[in-house]
């Protein structure tokens, strides 16, 4: 005759688990990314899609290339002249790694900065300037069974 196992006294699912991290944060002895400073390291801010629907017309990086440490302003044109415009995905798919023609969700990635420092790096993603014509977009699943505007 087998025999019910109590999950939370042999601390399976249910039971709480002890932290084990608390004390070194608490005394202030933690480390965390943001505490990481290596040598020659740079910083990136990614600029994101304020609308959930447009159609990119124009990027200008101007001022973003003129900001003092500025490394790289990196455009989903620029990637996708070097092959490097799309990258797989957890679910065996692929994605846009920056938006090239147009942005199909809000917040999607538009453009990035790199920078000597993140300060710097995040200046210059705001000096980058995005002219988007606005599209419809679905919010609910009976439009999304219409067919898409083109």
């Amino acid at each position: 005759m087998s025999q019910a196992l109590d999950e939370v006294k042999i601390g399976g699912l249910g039971s709480s688990r002890t932290r084990v991290e608390d004390a070194r944060f608490i005394r202030g002895r933690g480390n965390y990314v943001e505490d990481v400073k290596l040598p020659g390291m740079l910083h990136m801010e990614i600029l994101r899609s304020p609308l959930a629907h447009a159609r990119i017309k124009s990027i200008d990086t101007s001022a973003a290339w003129a900001v003092p440490g500025v490394k790289l302003v990196l455009t989903g044109e620029m990637a996708a002249q070097r092959n490097l415009g799309w990258m797989p995905t957890l679910s065996y798919d692929t994605q846009a790694v920056l938006a090239t023609d147009k942005v199909r969700f809000q917040g999607q990635e538009v453009a990035c900065v790199v920078a000597e420092d993140p300060y710097v790096a995040k200046d210059a993603c705001d000096a980058i300037v995005v002219e988007y014509e606005p599209l419809p977009a679905v919010v609910n699943p009976v439009q999304a069974l219409r067919p898409a505007p083109r």
